[in-house]
């Protein structure tokens, strides 16, 4: 793996200088700020899919750029390095880690997975698992949710530490029910995100670029069509392993393993709840409840629900929230809940990955080139049909994205949607929704997401069944975020 990702960073070294050159001095019908930025976005595309230098800092080099392209002033492009929308990002990425330093997430996931209910047994203990994968992934991420949950699987096979490929027996039925225990698990963790706002990055990429055209949406906006498609994708992700990796029985013996494993992954909380978890959760609770009142005022058309909607921001309410963690003290009464020394270490680069392509994305807008982006993709394929086109965005992203980051994918394919819904004078929120939602459905590659990384990494989890239920689950979810996106978005009068 390391030596593939050598070749491709190779090959993104002469291909991004290569073509931001071609483009920048072919005779295309362009004005200039419009080739010149065709040709950024162009070496964008190579840099982010071949990963030449990492992400985030191809992402930090699209404002100057454009600024030393002579597309636009300074103000405009580094404006989107501190939009609103990214203090989301800070509040919600503080109360992860204050959750991860005090066990609040340990805990809510071992109260769920040690229920009475669950009493071992095998479809039981794969469905609460799943659920609980995918409800923390709602607020932390999918790639420390997995991380949770895999030491507590393995432990229910009686598993205490990873084997060799060449120990897994592909045809033993419990090699397999574990097999397609660890691969359920991360497809729940990676799903579960698009249940939020806050969920994933391309969740608030979806939104933030939909504001350039005028449409808004809250955080309840989103909920309302990412909670049940978080909960149908995993229900099927349910019924397919169920079919192709049934969860079989729990080995002689392993109850006890499972208890053991669960006492040791990560050291979950035991007893009451300590007084930086207490604050912990008295956060989480005021970020969700401000996330989510004022959109729901606004959905009983109550008076308050601009003056509220205004005074609260969804990226406000996260730092107002967050805030606390930086006030209330620790057991000890000397630190706060959340040292500041942890707090520095979130994740930074996310943070302008996501400004670096909001501001790429303005742009596109700003000059017209996602029109003539549009206008050229109308010309190729002659799409016309507002659900054609949905059907395309969602397939195309489900699979872009195997190769390329969901965030960066988000960051390149919505501002060219926009664009041919613009051109044919169609709305752009069925898309829209559609790239967001299938940036989160990768399942093939261990590369594609940290949750796939995780379970393949275990050495249990073969790449030929990732590569082949992965690819069959990709084609079910495309149609299911499809049928979902068609049936619930007439139903909500968001287009006609």
């Amino acid at each position: 793996m390391e030596a593939a990702s050598g070749t491709r960073a190779r090959i993104g070294a002469y291909l991004a200088p290569l073509v931001f050159a071609l483009l920048w001095l072919a005779p295309l019908p362009l004005s200039p700020e419009q080739q010149h930025l065709a040709a950024i976005v162009a070496a964008v595309v190579v840099a982010w899919t071949t990963e030449v230098i990492p992400i985030p800092a191809t992402a930090m080099l699209i404002g100057p750029l454009m600024v030393a392209c002579g597309i636009t002033d300074a103000k405009s492009a580094l404006h989107p390095y501190a939009d609103p929308l990214l203090f989301l990002f800070y509040g919600s990425f503080f109360i992860a880690a204050a959750m991860g330093r005090h066990g609040l997430d340990r805990r809510m996931a071992h109260a769920i997975v040690r229920h009475p209910l669950i009493n071992a047994v095998p479809w039981r203990t794969r469905a609460a698992m799943m659920v609980t994968g995918m409800l923390l992934s709602m607020w932390i991420s999918n790639t420390a949710s997995t991380a949770i949950l895999m030491p507590i699987l393995l432990g229910t096979f009686g598993v205490t530490s990873t084997a060799t490929a060449a120990e897994s027996d592909p045809d033993d039925p419990q090699a397999r029910a574990l097999t397609g225990g660890l691969l359920a698990i991360a497809y729940a963790c990676s799903i579960g995100g698009i249940g939020t706002l806050v969920g994933t990055p391309p969740n608030m990429i979806t939104v933030r670029l939909l504001k350039e055209v005028g449409v808004e949406l809250n955080f309840l906006d989103w909920s309302l069509i990412g909670l049940p498609a978080a909960v149908a994708i995993t229900a099927l992700i349910y019924l397919l392993f169920a079919r192709l990796y049934p969860p079989g029985a729990i080995p002689q013996g392993a109850t006890q393993a499972s208890s053991s494993a669960m006492a040791r992954a990560d050291q979950p909380p035991r007893g009451p709840m300590g007084r930086g978890e207490r604050a912990t959760a008295l956060t989480f609770a005021l970020a969700i409840a401000g996330w989510l009142i004022p959109g729901a005022l606004k959905a009983l058309d109550h008076p308050l629900a601009p003056a509220l909607g205004k005074a609260l921001p969804a990226g406000g309410v996260a730092i107002l929230a967050a805030s606390l963690l930086f006030i209330l003290k620790d057991e000890d009464r000397r630190t706060t809940v959340l040292p500041w020394s942890e707090a520095r270490n979130i994740d930074w680069g996310l943070i302008m990955l996501f400004g670096g392509g909001i501001s790429l994305g303005t742009q596109m807008f700003e000059t017209g080139l996602a029109r003539e982006l549009g206008r050229g993709v109308i010309a190729l394929t002659g799409i016309s049909d507002l659900w054609a086109l949905t059907a395309i965005a969602i397939l195309f992203t489900i699979f872009f994205t195997e190769v390329c980051s969901n965030t960066a994918t988000s960051n390149m394919v919505i501002p060219l949607v926009i664009g041919v819904t613009s051109e044919l004078g169609l709305s752009p929120v069925a898309p829209c929704l559609g790239v967001g939602l299938a940036a989160s459905c990768a399942f093939m590659m261990p590369i594609a997401t940290g949750p796939n990384a995780i379970v393949y990494g275990t050495d249990r989890v073969p790449l030929s069944a990732m590569i082949r239920v992965g690819f069959i689950l990709n084609l079910l979810c495309g149609v299911l975020i499809f049928a979902m996106l068609r049936i619930l978005l007439p139903l909500y009068g968001w287009i006609d």
